[in-house]
């Protein structure tokens, strides 16, 4: 019978980052904003790449955010907040959310999907009620029940990668 290899935990790990972040940029992934609203009444959001579908049953979602985030203050569960998956030529508005200061002063918006701040013109917008918080090393997991969704087949998506921005034009009907 082969040895029990040890738990990771118990091995100690002298780690460069540098290759692992080498390695995600290799990844293409859709640019989302997230928005809410602070607990003040004023809008909250913030550009992030990393967000995916959790489950279908029930329908989840996941965002991560680093700890540090201002905008993950605004996302205490049972809050709502927005996924807006940005649209081919976005690029300025993932910049404006990327960013700090006041964002919301710098690009046009309303309310919309569950009275949450909502961007005009996304590929899609999926509406959340925090559902919980996760650890994640640097990040805080936040996972979200999809409450409603707002789509645009025919616009194409933005995506990330190799550290730009590309846009994924929507494919023509055969």
């Amino acid at each position: 019978m082969p040895a029990a290899s040890p738990a990771l935990s118990s091995v100690p790990v002298a780690f460069d980052d540098a290759p692992l972040r080498a390695a995600m940029a290799e990844m293409p992934s859709a640019v989302t904003v997230i928005t809410g609203w602070n607990t003040d009444g004023s809008p909250a959001g913030s550009t992030l790449s990393a967000v995916s579908s959790l489950s279908l049953d029930p329908p989840l979602m996941l965002a991560c955010f680093h700890r540090d985030s201002r905008t993950l203050g605004a996302l205490g569960v049972g809050r709502g907040f927005l996924i807006h998956v940005l649209a081919a030529g976005q690029d300025d508005l993932a910049a404006v959310f990327a960013g700090k200061g006041d964002k919301f002063a710098q690009v046009a918006w309303e309310k919309g999907l569950l009275g949450m701040p909502q961007l005009p013109g996304c590929q899609t917008v999926i509406a959340c009620e925090v559902a919980a918080h996760l650890p994640g090393g640097d990040h805080v997991i936040v996972t979200g029940a999809v409450r409603d969704i707002s789509h645009d087949a025919v616009r194409g998506v933005m995506l990330y990668h190799r550290r730009a921005f590309h846009a994924l034009p929507q494919p023509r009907e055969a």
